[in-house]
């Protein structure tokens, strides 16, 4: 077993992949909003409104499920993520109408929040001269899982129905699923005796202490929002 003193390369590819894959289901909608508004008969706005419930059931996952890190052994917390995320897609591929799909949108966000598990894992289990390096790829590798997401989406899209786009989502995450449970480091730390609770509480005291985690906010929120805003609209610009 991997300790923290002897992260090797192909975990942290393994976990730089592993983070693309999931993030990429929050941006799979984009690129195929018009075609979602086409099939559903449906105005741009109410799939821009889906759009949006993706988004906001991120950040009520990065609020509420990412602090359980703290507390329970996070190859596990990390697997049982991923199992929801799966549900989710498989909801959205099934979904007959706007209103399921804006349920299963609001899902996906919630559930595809399994990389900020894995990036502090990943330094967890890095030593400290190479937690830099080891946090670099990890990052590249949701970083880049953003980008593709978008490209797939939309060349599946553009050959199949856009359902298909979710099932093949949930097929990767299955493949993802296995490999994670058979490569991923074990969390030797286990579960830890702290309250749900306290942990909540103490967010705020933390952003109120700590400046540079407020500007790294400020920017954060600033950069994703204009992100968001350019390629939720074009989508539409281009159909």
């Amino acid at each position: 077993m991997e300790t923290n003193k002897e992260l090797s390369n192909r975990t942290v590819i393994l976990m730089a992949i592993a983070a693309g894959v999931i993030v990429a289901n929050l941006n799979y909608i984009q690129p195929i909003e018009g075609l979602i508004a086409a099939s559903f008969h449906v105005t741009k706005a109410a799939v821009g409104a889906v759009a949006m419930l993706t988004q906001l059931g991120y950040a009520f996952g990065l609020l509420l499920i990412v602090p359980l890190g703290d507390i329970f052994n996070r190859h596990k917390l990390i697997q049982t993520m991923l199992v929801l995320s799966i549900g989710s897609c498989l909801i959205a591929f099934l979904s007959p109408n706007i209103l399921v799909l804006g349920i299963a949108s609001l899902l996906v966000g919630i559930t595809s929040v399994a990389p900020q598990i894995i990036i502090p894992y990943a330094a967890y289990l890095s030593s400290g001269f190479h937690r830099g390096r080891v946090l670099g790829n990890v990052l590249s590798g949701l970083l880049a899982g953003i980008l593709i997401s978008r490209s797939v989406s939309g060349l599946i899209g553009s050959v199949m129905d856009w359902h298909f786009v979710y099932l093949i989502a949930a097929i990767a995450c299955t493949i993802l699923f296995f490999v994670l449970q058979a490569y991923l480091p074990r969390d030797v730390r286990g579960h830890q005796d702290i309250r749900y609770k306290d942990i909540l509480a103490s967010l705020p005291r933390i952003f109120r202490s700590e400046k540079y985690l407020q500007g790294a906010a400020i920017n954060g929120f600033c950069l994703f929002g204009l992100s968001n805003v350019l390629w939720s609209t074009l989508a539409f610009l281009s159909g």
